[in-house]
């Protein structure tokens, strides 16, 4: 606007007046106006009152520039009236009405009727303009405010709902699951104990049995602290079995050939350098593969584990060597049957972007996963 105020009125002084017309003061008072527009966004107020100065002087000396410092003046007070409301604008509006009437030599002639007429128009047309336009940003201010405070609602009510859903899933885990885990450590505990020891591999069982199902217990007790409270915290022990993931994979391997199952492991010390996401991934991954082929293939079968490591990139594949039973004797799939295996894996592989697959091989059955590099600058 002060650009276009300024153009216009070097417009005005050169093409709608003869140069050679105006005056030495003509010249000062158009320059006048001209430099207070250009510096009008430092200093508003001073420069509303200068405009109203420049145009009482105007009013006395040079009437060729009335209309460039009447526009000069009503564009200060509107930029005036736009950043500061209240007393600047009321002292800069009556001082620009003085303005006009400066040259009214009667205070009962009819000159002073038009004079007031035309300092209402040129005071109210900015003022008003300018009280339009704050309430039409104050209305947007609300309707904004009013929308992150709706949108906060939203999400308060949302992480009320997550909260009270994942309370629900912590009390079912602590009352159905912990409780008959917890039973079951101890009697086996007391079978321990209580058995006479004449049969030396009934006891690496019971001893197995009482380790697994401690296991299990402790992590489940870590997972519902981490149900009732998510934080960070609470997510480090889950996340702390990965600190070494080959260890940690290796001991899932240990843990199924102790249970039966003839397992061929390679496994690429590179997976250390995961994160921790990814880590977790891939442990999860191997045990619930070894668990699905005692489950389905039984104790003796044979299997083949890789991990492999490839440009950041993981590659792994779990393969059992055992004929699938015949089309009629399958079961069904996971999420007919009630279980969620599969279907646990696959969200978790797609977490973190990758692929997997789970089907017939050759000679068994298959699951192939591939795990991408983290996003940069993405972390746990």
């Amino acid at each position: 606007m002060r650009l276009a105020l300024v153009a216009f009125g070097l417009g005005y002084l050169l093409l709608l007046r003869r140069p050679e017309a105006l005056g030495a003061p003509d010249w000062v008072i158009g320059f006048g106006v001209l430099a207070l527009a250009a510096l009008s966004g430092l200093r508003p107020f001073e420069t509303a009152l200068g405009q109203c100065a420049m145009l009482a002087l105007a009013e006395l000396f040079s009437p060729p520039m009335m209309v460039e410092a009447k526009v000069g003046a009503s564009a200060a007070l509107f930029e005036l009236a736009v950043r500061r409301w209240g007393t600047p604008t009321v002292v800069a509006s009556v001082s620009l009405s003085l303005a006009q009437l400066v040259h009214v030599d009667s205070p009962l002639s009819s000159e002073l009727f038009s004079a007031m007429y035309r300092a209402a128009v040129i005071v109210s047309v900015p003022v008003l303009l300018a009280g339009y336009i704050r309430s039409a940003e104050r209305a947007t201010r609300i309707a904004q405010d009013r929308a992150l405070e709706a949108e906060r609602s939203r999400d308060l009510a949302e992480w009320g709902s997550r909260m009270g859903e994942r309370a629900a899933i912590a009390r079912e885990l602590h009352d159905m699951v912990a409780h008959h885990l917890a039973s079951t450590v101890l009697r086996v505990g007391v079978a321990r104990h209580v058995l006479p020891q004449t049969d030396r591999r009934l006891a690496e069982v019971l001893d197995d049995v009482h380790s697994s199902a401690n296991t299990a217990l402790t992590d489940l007790r870590r997972l519902l602290t981490a149900l009732r409270d998510p934080v960070a915290d609470h997510l480090a022990p889950l996340l702390a079995e990965t600190a070494d993931l080959p260890a940690a994979v290796q001991g899932v391997v240990d843990r199924g050939r102790q249970s039966g199952l003839a397992i061929q492991a390679e496994i690429d010390p590179r997976i250390a350098e995961l994160d921790a996401i990814r880590s977790l991934t891939v442990l999860r991954l191997a045990q619930e593969g070894l668990a699905n082929v005692t489950k389905h293939a039984g104790p003796a079968a044979k299997v083949r584990i890789r991990m492999e490591m490839e440009d950041e990139t993981l590659f792994l594949e779990l393969e059992n060597d055992l004929p699938l039973p015949p089309a009629s004797a399958r079961p069904a799939p996971a999420g007919a049957s009630g279980g969620y295996g599969l279907l646990g894996m696959r969200e978790r592989v797609a977490l973190v972007g990758g692929t997997l697959y789970t089907g017939p091989a050759v000679d068994g059955w298959r699951i192939s996963a591939t795990l991408p590099p983290s996003a940069s600058g993405v972390g746990p």
